[in-house]
């Protein structure tokens, strides 16, 4: 990913804030050229998983009322547009020329199967890595505007409460993007005992930008480490795409 000097600039800051910006492991990435079903082949599944998980395609006519991610689109800063934020930026960035592969997910198998996350998938496929490295600037301006924490006060009770988020670039077998991080706490008196931990791991080399979102519900006070999950479900992903 080549970052134009803005961007560039608003990444370095984020990471300058945080911990553990350093990149991973070495380059293993070997295609000058992704399709679509590659990615299909590629993607995180129940086997992943194991056992309790099961795994589906978003039917594409189906819209969430209540955080609608367009196909087409990567979350950049989940139920902000619900927030108390003031000049809330949009939830969503959706780069011009991306072909999206589909969304898939991976959750757990009962309504009370908590120690499987759930995990959402897609990608972009575009033409050229030149128009890539434009549709990757944009997702990392969309990132940059996100703040550090708000507050959502009206909607489904599912999605009300605080959320504090902090990001990070990434580097993995050579793909190179960023990590996003989210703790959401209820409403006091609503839920008291679980928080959700959010993770969005994004992806780019080539002509293909990845993108998997990891939720898990977790006890007030465990540590959270749903972006240590997130990393490790999409090292599988980026290993069987080469």
């Amino acid at each position: 990913m080549t970052l134009r000097p803005p961007v560039a600039l608003a990444l370095a800051a984020i990471c300058a804030a945080l911990t553990g910006c350093s990149g991973s492991a070495a380059a293993t990435a070997t295609k000058p050229h992704y399709t679509a079903d590659d990615v299909k082949a590629a993607y995180y599944t129940a086997k992943d998983a194991g056992e309790g998980a099961r795994d589906y395609w978003y039917d594409r006519n189906f819209h969430s009322h209540t955080n609608y991610v367009p196909p087409s689109a990567i979350q950049t800063c989940p139920y902000v547009q619900r927030s108390d934020a003031a000049n809330a930026p949009s939830n969503v960035v959706e780069p011009v020329g991306g072909e999206p592969v589909g969304q898939f997910a991976v959750e757990p198998a009962r309504s009370t199967g908590s120690r499987v996350p759930y995990v959402t998938q897609n990608a972009l496929v575009f033409g050229s890595s030149a128009i890539t490295d434009g549709a990757m600037d944009e997702v990392a301006s969309g990132l940059a505007k996100c703040p550090g924490s708000y507050a959502v006060n009206g909607g489904p009770p599912i999605i009300l409460g605080a959320y504090s988020v902090t990001s990070r670039p990434l580097e993995v077998f050579g793909w190179k993007g960023y990590v996003q991080q989210l703790a959401h706490t209820f409403p006091p008196g609503m839920d008291d005992v679980y928080y959700e931990d959010i993770a969005i791991v994004v992806l780019r080399r080539a002509n293909l930008i990845l993108y998997l979102d990891l939720t898990q519900t977790k006890i007030v006070g465990d540590r959270a480490d749903s972006a240590d999950k997130a990393r490790g479900a999409m090292e599988k992903v980026l290993r069987r795409l080469g």
